[in-house]
């Protein structure tokens, strides 16, 4: 685990920040995570969405990692996984992770 998150979350790298309150108090939270260009991500494979496909689903699928889909959302540019799988019969793409395709470059 890194700043306290598995190493399968996409949070894993991003920085904690911390907030001092006008009385002393600190708070910590994590910092805004960036989703990457689509353009970076090079496509692992495909997969035609069907009537109750669901993205942690498609991820266990091709992944081996239900808690991937996060991969699958930003490679397709869906902030919403619930409807990442939206419309039938569309075509997403199943990315290489960025720290393969991308050499490590976020």
């Amino acid at each position: 685990m890194s700043d306290g998150f598995a190493y399968n979350s996409r949070y894993r790298d991003v920085p904690l920040r911390v907030r001092i309150g006008q009385d002393g108090s600190v708070e910590t939270y994590v910092g805004r995570r960036i989703i990457p260009a689509l353009e970076r991500y090079t496509a692992l494979g495909r997969h035609k969405t069907v009537g109750d496909d669901r993205i942690d689903r498609i991820a266990a699928e091709a992944f081996g990692d239900s808690e991937q889909y996060w991969r699958i959302c930003d490679a397709n540019g869906d902030a919403d996984p619930a409807l990442a799988g939206e419309p039938e019969g569309r075509l997403l793409i199943i990315p290489l992770p960025l720290e393969i395709s991308d050499h490590g470059d976020s």
